[in-house]
């Protein structure tokens, strides 16, 4: 008698678990198609600290990854969006033009135009405008596919 009953929870719970990950796939929609990006399809909005030009919002799935941020941002003189900070995506950060400090690691270093800073998941990083003209940057932030979303 009690197997009739342990079939239809492993059935109950195959069935649960299909329908999460279903609806998960809807909820993100379809993963990016191959496409260009124009600087004029991009929203921007703006603060006291500058500006964020968001070509792709995170929660952007593509092939390889569950969420994909990509964005141009403008950091004021004397300005950051946020202090240093960490999180379980990846992220490459490209200075395009000015100069600033890193925050990484726990070392604040300096920032120059053609610089490239990588942060592994849960490393405490950040960047700030500590010069005098605007820093611009452009960042791509990812949590691939199968990597573990939590801290480490």
């Amino acid at each position: 008698m009690k197997t009739p009953h342990l079939l239809i929870v492993l059935l109950t719970a195959a069935l649960s678990f299909a329908a999460g990950a279903a609806f998960e796939h809807t909820a993100q929609g379809a993963p990016l198609a191959s496409c260009i990006i124009r600087q004029a399809d991009a929203k921007k909005s703006s603060g006291d600290w500058g500006s964020i030009r968001i070509y792709s919002p995170d929660s952007t799935t593509t092939q390889g990854t569950h969420s994909m941020l990509t964005a141009e941002l403008e950091f004021l003189p004397g300005k950051q969006l946020q202090p240093p900070h960490r999180h379980a995506n990846e992220e490459f950060q490209y200075v395009i033009e000015g100069r600033g400090t890193w925050h990484l690691n726990g070392q604040d270093l300096p920032l120059e135009k053609g610089d490239l800073m990588y942060a592994q998941p849960g490393v405490l990083h950040g960047i700030a405008n500590t010069g005098t003209e605007p820093l611009r940057f452009f960042v791509v932030k990812w949590i691939s596919k199968g990597a573990v979303r939590a801290l480490p």
